[in-house]
């Protein structure tokens, strides 16, 4: 398959489900600085809610889903976020201040078309960068983006990406698909990317090629002195980076494998009711099939499938497992409004 030919039948990320600390601390970002449409915020809560959450009784959460009309059942399910401001009195903190990469999922990359004008923008309001702005080579094939990190809400580590370069190179390929995209007003995407640090490669890959059909896109060493520089990693750093697509030129997935350092564990604190980056989300064409499939690799249940309305989702049928490559959480859901009782499901 060529580099950017997409099969249908792959899924994407269709949302980052965050914990955060207010509602209106994530509006304020992703919605005013980042320019994404946001749903009006319900409060999420009632038993399904509860189970598919492993909460106590009582429970309940603060929702909004930002992306391009993130109004349930239109625009793309790709790339979007869903917050949630859980009611727990006793909510723990994911990232602390300093931390770079961790086990588990921890940035939201979005590409922008002048990466240094967008800085000096957000600087101006006050984002901790961790470095300005650098270009560097993935290889010689991958090519060569320009990329830039930052403190987000809640300590989130948000990753822009210039992506440079002609299409003799996969990064330039991605530059000609991702320009007929839209932007918001603000000139970012929705998340194009996100990173999940595993510690378990084959397994990770079994996951996202076995139970999501997505794809390797790049898989190489990082570890020049201007990578690790802008990534807050060791200067002798080097990391498998393995890019994962699936049907779109969003919502990929990088996976980083630590080969000569240690990446501190921070899965264990990714769990409702905390606050940072919780579970990837994706949108399967059968929750049936994808149930068969984590059973073939082994990924642990979190919460069973079920019959499910999520904020900016609508009605769904929905599971959580974990990922074998490191423990992190995977949400995926059918949204076929078919009744699932119907298909028998429930």
């Amino acid at each position: 398959m060529s580099a950017f030919t997409f099969d249908n039948a792959s899924s994407p990320l269709a949302a980052a489900i965050l914990g955060v600390s207010r509602i209106d601390t994530a509006l304020a970002f992703y919605r005013d600085v980042i320019g994404l449409d946001a749903t009006e915020p319900v409060t999420w809560s009632g038993s399904a809610f509860e189970k598919h959450f492993a909460l106590p009784k009582g429970s309940s959460a603060k929702a909004v889903m930002f992306g391009f009309h993130a109004a349930p059942g239109t625009g793309p399910k790709v790339g979007r976020v869903l917050a949630l401001e859980f009611n727990a009195a006793d909510r723990k903190v994911i990232p602390t201040k300093g931390d770079r990469t961790y086990r588990g999922l921890w940035n939201l990359n979005f590409y922008v078309d002048d990466i240094r004008a967008t800085t000096k923008v957000l600087q101006a309001k006050g984002y901790d960068f961790w470095s300005e702005p650098v270009g560097y080579e993935v290889s010689a094939k991958a090519g060569a983006p320009v990329e830039v990190l930052f403190d987000g809400p809640d300590g989130l580590a948000i990753n822009l990406v210039e992506l440079t370069g002609d299409e003799t190179t996969t990064v330039g390929k991605l530059k000609k698909e991702v320009d007929r995209l839209s932007k918001t007003k603000m000139g970012f995407t929705q998340v194009a990317t996100t990173s999940h640090s595993i510690i378990h490669r084959d397994k990770a890959l079994a996951f996202y090629t076995r139970v999501l059909a997505m794809e390797v896109r790049i898989d190489d060493i990082l570890g020049k002195p201007e990578t690790n520089h802008f990534l807050g990693r060791p200067p002798e750093a080097k990391t498998r980076a393995t890019f994962m697509a699936g049907a779109h030129q969003l919502g990929k997935v990088a996976l980083s494998h630590p080969e000569n350092y240690s990446a501190p564990n921070k899965v264990p604190l990714a769990v409702p009711p905390n606050i940072g980056y919780l579970a990837q989300s994706f949108c399967v064409p059968s929750i049936l099939r994808a149930q068969d499939a984590c059973n073939s690799i082994g990924a642990e249940l979190f919460s069973p499938m079920m019959e499910i309305e999520i904020p900016g989702l609508g009605l769904t049928a929905a599971m959580i497992v974990r990922n074998p490559g490191s423990g992190a959480l995977m949400h995926l859901f059918e949204d076929n409004a078919v009744s699932f009782r119907a298909r028998g499901m429930f």
